[in-house]
């Protein structure tokens, strides 16, 4: 995709060269693609001298930013909703207009803007120029519902379904809401049958998004439930044999849904596995895991076995454990060298799985590295805060970017790991502390943050 991205922005970008004389031009590498930037020195998109327009240069953060020089000259433009992005200036001459009426894009890839100095008409500002000047933390429109506990699914057609979570006072939420990236405003969508909060929220092969199980505030749930983006509508379909919450629910090649642990109705820590089967709508069970665990994660590998770590069953654990879709069996695979849970696993581009932080009687800073070629875990740096109950996203660039969790207090911190070197850097806090919260990596590469606990449920949400 980055591949892809750079070429645009090559073509694009370049399109003015040549035509006016130029300011001073730089280029940068990202992920080993040159992109080339040149400047007009006439009328553009942030300029115009006839009109007396111009807009406000951005405040750029250019730590670790690849591809953002002294040159690089970048403007503060404004959509309808006032929210705002920060992009190069760029002629006119190449930039679509937008809809009259409705005040839109021909394609989702593009923003409507309404303060360009290109004419009284709004235009087209495409959303892939601002990967070259925006890098931190953006602001976005706040969730319709305050919810913490709640899950987030990026849709086929781009959109972030937010199902479910929980307000405080042991209440669940059956309500859903869609992020749409193009406006940076929520949705409100249809409505779960039942109401539930730590459920799973899995992606089917057809597009459409499975909830199972969860807490409603009284009782374990076996329901399920599957959400369709072209109606907006739910239609319940067949339960799981167990009640579960805080289970993991992982999308299988071959198109089932594996779900496995948690806790059942009496609280008592799960080892069944089961599989969906959407083309029947029922489930059935497999090969139980070979150790009981909840707030534990799963892995889909690229080998396609599932790896299951750690999780809590009268303590934190150590164990690992594989599971083989084709014979429906779990095979135990090295320990981690930290017992933990409420931490995350990272499946990385070079195949192995990061693990970071997590509780085990205090709050972890060391992270891990599985090895599916070996079966073994090894020490990789360890994080600059410790945390648990946070989140972890794999960037397009490859690199793993971790925010917030909770160590007596919920964290606005945020870190990037690099696996090329195995070390964080510590970058700039988001703008709430906030842990149970969602982390979504959106089509244009940016990680929409949602939702979370600190003290209160939030409503809050924010664009890294």
């Amino acid at each position: 995709m980055q591949l892809i991205i750079a070429f645009i922005l090559i073509i694009f970008l370049l399109s003015v060269k040549g035509q006016i004389p130029q300011l001073p031009n730089y280029s940068c590498n990202e992920n080993d693609v040159s992109i080339q930037l040149t400047l007009s020195s006439l009328s553009h998109s942030a300029w115009n001298s006839i009109s007396n327009c111009s807009l406000q240069q951005c405040n750029v953060n250019s730590n670790n930013n690849s591809c953002f020089s002294s040159s690089t000259h970048c403007f503060d433009y404004r959509s309808i909703n006032n929210t705002r992005y920060c992009a190069p200036a760029i002629s006119c001459s190449i930039l679509e207009r937008c809809d009259n009426i409705t005040q839109t894009c021909s394609t989702n890839n593009s923003i409507c803007v309404i303060n360009s100095c290109c004419s009284s008409q709004a235009v087209c500002l495409p959303l892939v120029t601002t990967t070259m000047c925006e890098k931190g933390w953006l602001y976005t429109n706040n969730m319709t519902n305050a919810r913490t506990q709640h899950k987030a699914s990026v849709l086929p057609n781009g959109r972030i379904l937010i199902t479910g979570g929980y307000t405080g006072n042991n209440v669940a939420l059956n309500t859903a809401e869609l992020y749409d990236l193009p406006t940076g405003t929520w949705i409100t969508t249809g409505r779960l049958a039942d109401a539930r909060w730590i459920h799973t929220s899995s992606v089917l092969l057809d597009g459409k998004i499975l909830v199972a199980g969860g807490f409603n505030g009284n009782i374990s749930l076996n329901s399920a439930e599957l959400y369709d983006q072209s109606t907006g509508t739910w239609t319940t379909t067949g339960n799981m044999t167990h009640t579960r919450h805080v289970h993991t629910a992982c999308t299988l090649s071959s198109g089932l849904v594996l779900v496995t642990g948690g806790l059942d109705n009496s609280g008592f820590a799960l080892n069944t596995a089961e599989l969906y089967n959407s083309s029947t709508g029922t489930w059935t069970s497999t090969g139980n895991t070979i150790d009981t665990r909840y707030w534990h994660t799963a892995s889909a590998l690229s080998n396609g076995k599932v790896l299951v770590t750690g999780g809590e069953a009268g303590g934190a654990s150590n164990t690992t454990e594989l599971y083989d879709s084709s014979t429906g069996t779990w095979t135990a695979t090295g320990y981690m060298i930290t017992a933990r849970y409420a931490h995350t696993a990272s499946v990385l581009s070079n195949g192995k799985v990061l693990v970071t932080g997590g509780f085990n009687s205090i709050a972890l800073d060391s992270a891990e590295l599985y090895d599916p070629s070996t079966g073994t875990w090894a020490a990789t740096g360890n994080m600059s805060d410790a945390r648990y109950l946070h989140t972890a996203s794999v960037l397009l660039n490859g690199k793993v970017l971790v925010t917030g969790g909770f160590n007596s207090i919920a964290l606005d911190s945020a870190e990037l790991y690099d696996p090329s070197t195995g070390t964080w850097t510590h970058i700039d806090s988001m703008a709430n502390p906030r842990f149970f919260h969602t982390a979504s990596v959106l089509s244009n590469g940016l990680i929409l943050i949602a939702g979370g606990d600190n003290n209160n449920a939030l409503n809050s949400a924010e664009l890294y």
